[in-house]
């Protein structure tokens, strides 16, 4: 759903862009630290809204109230990395989103702009009299004759396109293959831009989190009675807090020590909150149904991402078991697709992930068994 940009300042709509530091100091005489800005109910109120919003998918209105919408979202932001890690990726990936929302109703020349400061190289090619930027033929319409032109309206950097787009790379339209590349530049149309921004923002907001969030034992303890009230979102969200990586699929189904590397990394990235590829989702959930894993310890598992939508995700992960549409079971990706992809990160030695789980699985079996032996030797001696 699209944001009206309207009468909204831009801290409004983008409040990470505002420094906190020199933001408290013009708004309060003097710099005014996250934990100083709990001491204002009007700030913590927000603040616990927003999460509580952004948490539950619900849809976020802005006040026009600039400094409310500012120091809540600092606050919000901090409450959410001290509180849970997937609360931290859920919040970031909803900031990100809503700020897209805005960026598609912006004007092309501001784009540029904002990507600047978000530390992306992105270039607009237009003019008020070229708003197309550039254009590239692609036929002719059979009906009218009229020449069809596609428009691209930005440019980046490769560097910086590899960089920023480094989640979507592993989807066929954003390889570089795919794209329309000219001299070291990657050309957008502005749907592709946005998306390309909203990725920016993701990494630009947990840039802000490492240098920002620093929070005192003493500080933390005053943010504790927050801090309480953020888990009790996330566990009415999510069902449990989840606060380490566990060594084994939730319901024990299998030890994840088991799993080969490519789908480990997945594994554990899921785990921390962060999001998943389309080709990541796919290879993870294709996995885990193969090795025996039932749909609702898969979904606890898909719980962590943060655009995790159950109804959605059951749908998918049920129609990848064969449980719906074609009724066909999807296989898990071979070794040599996942290199395709750019989702094979080690040289294992076999054909396909699935492979490398059962091989791994029977030796972990046969030590097994080969300790309970060795252990009723033992004690019959004795």
């Amino acid at each position: 759903m699209r944001y009206s940009a309207e009468r909204l300042t831009v801290y409004v709509r983008y409040p990470y862009l505002a420094n906190l530091h020199d933001y408290t100091k013009d708004f309060f005489g003097v710099s005014v630290s996250v934990t100083a800005l709990a001491d204002i109910p009007s700030y913590t109120e927000k603040a616990v809204q927003r999460i509580d919003t952004y948490l539950h998918n619900r849809r976020y209105t802005p006040s026009a109230k600039e400094d409310e919408e500012v120091f809540s979202f600092y606050l919000s932001l901090t409450l959410a990395a001290l509180a849970d890690s997937w609360a931290l990726g859920k919040f970031v990936d909803y900031e990100a989103k809503r700020s897209r929302n805005f960026f598609l109703s912006e004007q092309d020349e501001l784009l540029e702009v904002l990507a600047r400061r978000l530390n992306l190289q992105l270039e607009y090619l237009g003019s008020e009299t070229n708003r197309c930027g550039y254009g590239i033929i692609v036929g002719e319409d059979p009906k009218t004759g009229k020449t069809i032109v596609e428009c691209y309206q930005f440019r980046v950097p490769i560097t910086h396109y590899l960089i920023t787009a480094e989640k979507l790379l592993t989807e066929p339209k954003w390889k570089l293959v795919n794209r329309i590349v000219k001299e070291g530049y990657v050309y957008l149309n502005k749907r592709d831009a946005t998306r390309l921004l909203e990725e920016a923002v993701k990494r630009y907001i947990l840039e802000k989190v490492v240098k920002t969030i620093s929070i005192a034992a003493e500080d933390r303890a005053k943010l504790q009675p927050l801090i309480d009230k953020v888990l009790e979102i996330v566990k009415d969200v999510h069902g449990y807090v989840h606060h380490k990586e566990k060594a084994e699929l939730p319901g024990g189904i299998v030890e994840a020590v088991l799993f080969p590397p490519c789908i480990k990394v997945i594994y554990d990235a899921i785990l921390r909150g962060e999001h998943l590829s389309h080709h990541q989702r796919f290879a993870l959930a294709t996995f885990l149904l193969n090795i025996g894993a039932d749909i609702e310890k898969i979904l606890e598992v898909f719980k962590h991402s943060p655009d995790f939508d159950e109804k959605v995700a059951k749908y998918q992960i049920e129609h990848l078991a064969g449980m719906r549409g074609s009724r066909k079971k999807y296989k898990v990706y071979s070794c040599e697709k996942m290199r395709t992809l750019g989702l094979c990160i080690s040289e294992c030695g076999t054909k396909s992930p699935l492979q490398y789980y059962r091989r791994m699985l029977r030796d972990f079996l046969s030590k097994k068994k080969s300790s309970h032996n060795q252990e009723s030797q033992n004690l019959q001696e004795h």
